[in-house]
């Protein structure tokens, strides 16, 4: 799988089952961000990826691949783009 973007620096995982949290966790670790990034305005509603994660594997899709930006600033970390493929 080709992503539309492309990323010069990023961490990636792709297998052929669902991934699992724990290895979501060591390649993408800004899905599990449990708050904005200070940068954010009062009015920008947060809205964890993992959460999405969850709600879309409720509904049958499952994650098989996932990829992170390195951050080019310290203070983001965790706050990174990342990007999944799913399958239902």
């Amino acid at each position: 799988m080709r992503l539309a973007s492309k990323f010069g620096h990023t961490h990636s995982i792709r297998l052929d089952r669902p991934l699992t949290n724990e290895e979501l966790f060591t390649v993408v670790p800004s899905i599990f961000s449990e708050e904005k990034h200070t940068s954010r305005s009062e009015r920008y509603t947060y809205i964890p990826t993992i959460t999405l994660l969850n709600k879309l594997r409720e509904e049958g899709f499952q994650p098989y691949f996932a990829c992170q930006s390195k951050v080019r600033n310290d203070d983001k970390r965790g706050h990174t783009k990342t990007h999944g493929a799913f399958t239902a």
